[in-house]
């Protein structure tokens, strides 16, 4: 949606003035969610579950994790077994959050996979310290396995052999949000002016730059789509990811060889870049409300926008990452398990019966079709050569195969 005009808090007020009175909406998002005072991120405003902000899978309790730990234990022993330098194994998780998913993770690799565990290293990746705070709070208990704290920049420099997971995370990386106006198009900003001296942000139209103008060509060109799309309304939005190309050349940089799976809403090129879809995909999110206005509390809630689906596979694969599959989250929690864990609950005493309801009802949210059951699970692995018996390395992907269909 369009916002005309919102309260602004006084320190991006005073973040806009300096800046020169009006910014790209890419700033913008930078800094709602990453200032480093005062971002919903990094600041640790935000917080994650059923009573916090907003729920993530993690969130919903340990089975997300349970799992999701059947198909990287998989992943592992592939490794493991064609790790012909004998390197240590990485367990890479991007943007994690309160660390709840690699606390999870750890303690059910302990219990069900020892031998991975022996050979494993936990490697957390955040630029907020506020969400580094909580992260090594959480993980200050776990002692099976060494925790340490990296950049994608410091593992491109020193790349290892694992999984990267990259769950609900790259939705938060800041876009650029384009506009069709009067037959043109323009880069969205946002400015404050004060009214009665107080500050309120407005919606701007910037001239579109070259750079971005050559986006929009190249993906028009590679992916045989229109944007703006045919009979599009005027003042018709969406956004561009201008972050995603090079977050996954740094992650390839970072493994010699390994698979990355990320899980985040998205959508084909099609659905995304459509006439109807005219206010984009941006969401925001505080207190378990939802708002397409984000202007919505800066700072206070969370910003995020859908990938497209396309042009993730397009960017991929310019940086060496091999499209093994995807599938939507329902269907591959269906394909680890999920149905057999349904099933047990039903086995569990009377004098259990709130915690089986409990937990149906968590299940039940992680695949259900209108909320967390709609991720889409993408798997890739990295295109390298072992180079001491020149093989590139194949995954075998459990959550890909015989997987159900859901409702």
């Amino acid at each position: 949606m369009n916002c005309s005009s919102a309260n602004c808090p006084q320190w991006l007020a005073e973040r806009i003035v300096k800046a020169g009175g009006i910014i790209s909406f890419h700033k913008y998002m930078d800094w709602a969610l990453n200032d480093a005072d005062h971002g919903a991120y990094s600041a640790g405003h935000l917080k994650l579950g059923k009573k916090g902000d907003f729920a993530t899978s993690p969130s919903m309790g340990a089975d997300f994790a349970e799992l999701l730990a059947v198909q990287l234990v998989d992943w592992f022993q592939q490794l493991q077994s064609k790790n012909v330098s004998g390197l240590p194994l990485s367990l890479i998780e991007v943007g994690p959050g309160e660390g709840d998913l690699a606390f999870q993770l750890i303690r059910v690799l302990e219990e069900i996979a020892p031998s991975i565990v022996t050979n494993l290293e936990l490697v957390m990746v955040d630029i907020n310290k506020g969400m580094i705070s909580k992260q090594r709070k959480l993980l200050s208990a776990i002692s099976t396995v060494p925790v340490r704290w990296s950049s994608l920049e410091d593992l491109s420099r020193n790349p290892v052999v694992g999984i990267i997971l990259a769950n609900e995370i790259l939705d938060a990386l800041p876009v650029e949000r384009i506009t069709f106006r009067d037959a043109e198009l323009y880069r969205q900003g946002v400015k404050v002016e004060f009214s009665q001296s107080l500050p309120k942000l407005t919606v701007v139209d910037l001239p579109l730059p070259s750079l971005l103008s050559n986006c929009l060509v190249e993906i028009q060109d590679l992916l045989d789509i229109k944007i703006p799309p045919s009979c599009c309304s005027n003042g018709w939005n969406t956004e561009l990811h201008t972050g995603l190309r090079p977050w996954l050349n740094k992650a390839s940089k970072s493994l010699l060889f390994g698979s990355l799976l990320i899980v985040d809403y998205a959508l084909e090129a099609h659905r995304y870049y459509n006439s109807i879809r005219s206010s984009g995909t941006i969401m925001c999110y505080k207190s378990q409300v939802a708002s397409p206005d984000f202007f919505y509390y800066p700072g206070q809630s969370d910003i995020t926008s859908h990938l497209c689906i396309d042009t993730l596979k397009l960017y991929a694969f310019e940086n060496k990452w091999k499209f093994i599959g995807e599938v939507r989250q329902g269907q591959a929690l269906l394909a680890l398990g999920l149905a057999e864990r349904l099933n047990s609950l039903q086995r569990l005493p009377s004098s259990q019966l709130d915690v089986a309801l409990s937990r149906r009802e968590n299940l039940l949210r992680l695949v259900d079709p209108a909320g967390l059951g709609d991720f889409r699970w993408f798997a890739f692995e990295i295109d390298n050569v072992i180079e001491s018996n020149e093989q590139i390395i194949t995954l075998d992907t459990r959550f890909l195969s015989n997987s159900p269909e859901l409702f």
